[in-house]
């Protein structure tokens, strides 16, 4: 409960007294405030520092483990390429080799039945014409392949040859039906005499060396398509075991084995590194920033302690200081200018109590 002031000039020297202490006591707040977020900030700083070092430092040791483990495995599986590159290389040789071994006796027979046939019309003193493929497909044809020859040499003679002729060799002003059916008259006449000519002469003089021929060839076709049937089979025969692939079996095992191996091995480092030795970089991490962390942390809990401290005396002393002055003076009068004067109209006899001294005060101002 309030006294009644007894000793203004005690009061007022109290009054300044109180304030300047408290204003001191904030500057000192202020103060304080700013060494503990230095500090403060110091210690997040440094806690940070380390984060970023042990982050750093364990993305680097996974990558060069990564890096380790994969240039040896592309080291492993470029050795797997080639010896799987060099196994089918051999395979195909194999096969190569299989193929011209049996088909050896169906080539040596058709090698023959060529001789032969040269032999034949030698001897028989017959033009070597009337012993190709192309005589025979247009005078003996007897295979879809020698139909489809004959077709297009009438095509070719008959159909093409005239328009040609017609379209391309003919001044324009010849074209017309006419000149249309002499070509084609004197195209059948040509070319279709040559044909019965050559066929006629050969196969009067020479018919049984003629058949005897067709027979050649016909064999000869046929161990064609033997070889070539063969082929087909050899080439989709899935057993390997006659082409000697033992050895390349053996070492692509071996390189698939080596292979899992080192991923297997990577997957190990890689997991060790995770349960351990992570655990270490980090605990050698910290354990060398540790006394610089320890110093920033009880610089700032000795910043956050004066500052508790110092906060709290300023409070207890405003506190005090509006019980004891501010309740008798107001806020308005809070100042150590509007104290000074308040107390010079008291001690001058202006006012002989502090209301009288805040009017006058109040009426000077107006």
């Amino acid at each position: 409960m309030g006294q009644p002031i007894t000793d203004y000039p005690a009061f007022f020297e109290g009054a300044k007294a109180a304030l300047l202490e408290v204003n001191r006591l904030k500057e000192q707040e202020e103060q304080q405030k700013e060494e503990e977020e230095e500090s403060r900030a110091e210690l997040a700083a440094e806690q940070r520092a380390l984060k970023d070092a042990v982050e750093t430092t364990i993305q680097k040791r996974i990558g060069e483990i990564n890096t380790t483990y994969d240039t040896e495995i592309s080291k492993n599986e470029a050795e797997l390429k080639k010896i799987q590159a060099n196994r089918e290389r051999a395979k195909n040789i194999g096969i190569k080799d299989r193929i011209r071994e049996e088909t050896r006796p169906l080539l040596d027979e058709i090698k023959e039945r060529k001789k032969e046939l040269k032999a034949l019309f030698r001897e028989q003193h017959v033009s070597p014409l009337f012993q190709t493929r192309l005589y025979y497909a247009l005078y003996f044809p007897h295979k879809i392949g020698q139909w489809f020859t004959l077709l297009l040499f009438i095509a070719l003679f008959f159909v093409l040859c005239p328009c040609a002729i017609y379209f391309f060799a003919l001044p324009e002003n010849w074209r017309n039906p006419i000149s249309l059916v002499v070509i084609y008259v004197a195209d059948i006449l040509l070319f279709g005499g040559i044909y019965v000519g050559v066929g006629n002469v050969s196969k009067l003089n020479h018919l049984e060396i003629l058949r005897k021929g067709r027979e050649l060839w016909d064999q000869i076709d046929s161990n064609r398509r033997r070889v070539k049937k063969l082929k087909k089979q050899i080439n989709r025969d899935q057993s390997e075991d006659q082409y000697d692939l033992a050895s390349f079996d053996d070492e692509l095992t071996h390189m698939s084995r080596k292979l899992q191996e080192v991923k297997e091995k990577k997957q190990d480092a890689l997991r060790t590194f995770d349960t351990v030795t992570k655990n270490i970089l980090i605990d050698e991490l910290t354990q060398n920033a540790r006394p610089k962390i320890t110093q920033l942390t009880e610089k700032h809990a000795c910043a956050l302690r004066l500052l508790q401290e110092v906060s709290a005396d300023r409070q207890r002393k405003t506190l005090s200081l509006a019980d004891q002055y501010e309740a008798y003076l107001g806020k308005e009068f809070m100042s150590l200018e509007k104290i000074n004067a308040l107390q010079t109209l008291v001690e001058s006899g202006a006012a002989s109590n502090l209301l009288e001294a805040i009017e006058a005060y109040r009426k000077r101002q107006e």
